[in-house]
C-alpha cells in the first residue's frame, strides 16, 4: 500500500455481500485445565539432575531434606 492512498471504509453494498459470522462459540474453556491439579510454579531441572533422581517426587523429597538440614544448622 502506498503512502498517498488513504484507507477507506467498506461500502454498505460490500458489507451486505459478506455473510454474518457467529463467534459466540468460538472461545471454549480449556478442557485440560483441570488436569494440572494445584500447579502453581514451574521449576526447570538440568538433565543431569533429572537422570540422577528420575522423578519429580524424588527431587521434591531431596529438596525438603536439604531445607530441613539448613534449618537445623541455623538453629
Amino acid at each position: 500500500m502506498s503512502e498517498d492512498v488513504e484507507p477507506t471504509e467498506p461500502s454498505a453494498e460490500s458489507l451486505e455481500e459478506i455473510p454474518e459470522q457467529d463467534f459466540s462459540r468460538a472461545i471454549r474453556p480449556n478442557r485440560y485445565a483441570n488436569l494440572r491439579g494445584t500447579f502453581q510454579h514451574a521449576v526447570f531441572v538440568d538433565r543431569e539432575i533429572w537422570e540422577h533422581f528420575g522423578s519429580p517426587e524424588r527431587i521434591v523429597e531431596v529438596l525438603r531434606l536439604l531445607v530441613d538440614i539448613a534449618r537445623r544448622r541455623s538453629a
